[in-house]
């Protein structure tokens, strides 16, 4: 989850330009098996901005879509608006 420093069109446009190149990784990346991410509808003080779900086969293959580059210019969309993230990464 990610919250963002933005506010009202700017935070808008960086929530769905980050979601649409998230959503496009899965044919690029080997290992990325399906994406998602969503933007929160109801915005309140204290709330998240974004949420994404990542499945892969096996920890590898995280490691591998963390680093690779087509993840690496979606994380710079939102990097210099980041003002907090949370992670869970587990293995079903």
């Amino acid at each position: 989850m990610f919250r963002l420093s933005a506010e009202g069109e700017q935070l808008a446009d960086i929530c769905r330009r980050f979601k649409e190149g998230l959503e496009a990784l899965p044919p690029v990346i080997d290992g990325l098996d399906a994406m998602e991410a969503h933007v929160n509808d109801v915005p309140a003080e204290g709330n998240w901005n974004v949420v994404l779900t990542a499945t892969c086969p096996d920890a590898q293959a995280l490691a591998a879509y963390a680093g690779h580059p087509a993840h690496l210019a979606c994380v710079a969309i939102i990097k210099p608006f980041i003002a907090g993230r949370a992670c869970v990464d587990y293995t079903v």
